[in-house]
């Protein structure tokens, strides 16, 4: 058996938990939605197995990827740098102010809508054997997408923002995590 090291999210200052937000989630998710777009932009064409629903994917994916990017980018040019200062300056105050925080969580809504659309026109992540490799792969990154988006939303949305927001802060709630809400 191997060891491996187990990150325990709450035992991390924000401070911490936005250096590590950087590393395993913001990087990950740009790498991968590029590979993501680079198929969906230079192969998709030229493949005769993909299905009729490959454009409304790209599209959906698209949009999730110019989210993420929003987010990523306010994040780490505004809100992080906000809460590592706090975390020298404060002592112990709390970091954001909530208005602050509203447009990161409308777009994280967009994107939770988003990912169950591009579940559904995708069938689940479900391959299909007369695709491509180069589309069966694309499909999978689109599934680690998803997985890696969603234990994002979820460290943020229950250990970063409420360490760093006022009391009584609208978060998206765990609930809202699990794919019940719909866009059709």
């Amino acid at each position: 058996m191997y060891p491996f090291a187990i990150i325990n999210f709450h035992e991390l200052s924000p401070a911490a938990l936005c250096d590590v937000v950087v590393n395993k989630f913001h990087q990950p998710i740009e790498n991968i939605a590029d590979q993501v777009m680079a198929w969906f932009n230079l192969e998709k064409q030229e493949d005769v197995t993909v299905p009729a629903a490959a454009d409304l994917q790209q599209l959906l994916f698209s949009s999730i990827q110019a989210e993420c990017t929003l987010i990523i980018r306010k994040e780490n040019s505004v809100l992080f740098p906000v809460i590592r200062n706090a975390a020298v300056h404060n002592n112990g105050k709390k970091a954001l102010q909530p208005a602050a925080y509203e447009s990161i969580r409308q777009s994280f809504q967009k994107i939770l809508l988003l990912l169950q659309k591009l579940r559904q026109v995708t069938g689940n992540y479900l391959v299909q054997p007369q695709w491509s490799s180069g589309y069966k792969i694309c499909v999978s990154d689109m599934y680690s997408l998803e997985q890696l988006l969603y234990q994002w939303l979820y460290i943020e949305q229950n250990i970063l923002y409420p360490a760093v927001l006022p009391p009584n802060t609208i978060i998206i709630r765990q609930e809202e995590l699990i794919n019940t809400v719909s866009i059709d």
